[in-house]
């Protein structure tokens, strides 16, 4: 007998599918618990009466309701399929990555915006339009966080080494206000002190671009020894420089963030509203982000509670700032950041909000 509501939810990777998107396990490596707010998205429309499954469910005819919602975390590859079924509505489609790792997912949002009822974004309009290149309509979200509290454990820890940075290898598919090759000039700035700790996935290998692309295994092999060849020959300092700091991958970038006083937090771009897990995920461990990213960031995050980096006009006058500051300063972002957490301040970006926002798209039926 069919349902009367179910939720689709299109995830951001073909990974995700077969609802692997609410299994922990799926990304292990990916962040630590980051699968949590579509988790809650399932519990909280457990308790409704609403299964949720991944639109494979859907496609495959495995589920059947009455009403069937589907919502997009940035996929575009399906809705077609789905638009003309009777009984789907297309509610949603939530714009997760930035443009200049995703730079087709802009490119065809104002398509996207004519078949889903509401296009959410956590940027502007006006930010979003050099990418779009033409006006799309969206709604203001802020990306859901796995945790809602502090680490109490790992918060505590004391004995903390100076500096760390957690980031994997990579290179943005656009040169847009990006910030991946400054994250490589402050890794090489403080490793010439021997200051710095770098954590991440393949920095023994020649960097690879980000986003969704189809590259032949061939033609990678082949880079990747033209890289080696050429570091070899010609070698770039920076690299060689990240290569002396990097300690492996990060097994739990909890873990990893709270042996160390201060984290170099960059975002992958610098644009209105662009707020990752990277800022929060110091605040779980304690250690105090030096943050660069979303310019309008004090709109949602306490100015006490991180070091903005843009304070500084070189990264010696960031590391003289950071060898100069006692235990008390340090201990002020820290207890300002774990207040944060627990005020309605953080509302937005808890997996809560989320979870409830997709339950109200859900029961909502339009005409």
């Amino acid at each position: 007998m069919p349902l009367d509501t179910a939720l689709f939810i299109d995830p951001p990777s073909h990974h995700f599918l077969k609802d692997r998107l609410f299994d922990p396990a799926t990304a292990a490596l990916a962040g630590d618990d980051i699968n949590a707010p579509y988790r809650r998205v399932r519990e909280v429309c457990a308790e409704a009466g609403i299964p949720v499954h991944t639109i494979d469910a859907l496609l495959e005819g495995r589920v059947r309701a009455d009403h069937n919602v589907c919502v997009s975390v940035g996929m575009q590859e399906h809705y077609e399929s789905v638009r003309r079924r009777p009984g789907v509505e297309l509610a949603a489609f939530f714009a997760m990555e930035c443009p200049i790792v995703e730079p087709k997912l802009y490119l065809g949002l104002p398509e996207v915006a004519k078949a889903f009822r509401r296009v959410y974004s956590w940027s502007t309009e006006d930010a979003l339009l050099p990418f779009t290149k033409r006006p799309v309509t969206t709604t203001r979200f802020q990306w859901p966080q796995s945790f809602d509290a502090v680490h109490d454990e790992l918060w505590r820890r004391g004995d903390r080494k100076f500096l760390v940075m957690i980031n994997a290898n990579k290179l943005p598919r656009l040169y847009v206000q990006e910030l991946y090759t400054h994250r490589l000039a402050a890794v090489a700035h403080f490793e010439r002190y021997g200051e710095i700790d770098l954590f991440g996935k393949d920095w023994n290998q020649p960097p690879h671009r980000v986003g969704r692309t189809w590259v032949p295994w061939t033609f990678k092999r082949w880079g990747k020894h033209l890289w080696e060849w050429r570091q070899s020959i010609l070698p770039r300092p920076v690299y060689a420089a990240v290569r002396r700091a990097w300690r492996g991958p990060a097994a739990s970038k909890s873990e990893t963030l709270s042996r160390y006083t201060f984290t170099l937090c960059f975002e992958n771009m610098i644009m209105p509203g662009w707020m990752t897990e990277k800022l929060f995920d110091c605040f779980f461990a304690g250690t105090v982000p030096v943050y660069l990213g979303a310019p309008d960031v004090t709109e949602f995050v306490p100015a006490s509670c991180f070091i903005d980096a843009r304070e500084f006009s070189s990264f010696e006058d960031l590391r003289g700032h950071l060898k100069g500051m006692s235990a008390a300063t340090i201990g002020g972002y820290r207890e300002a950041a774990r207040a944060y957490l627990e005020s309605k301040a953080f509302d937005p970006f808890r997996k809560e909000t989320f979870a409830r926002r997709l339950l109200a798209l859900a029961t909502t039926k339009f005409d």
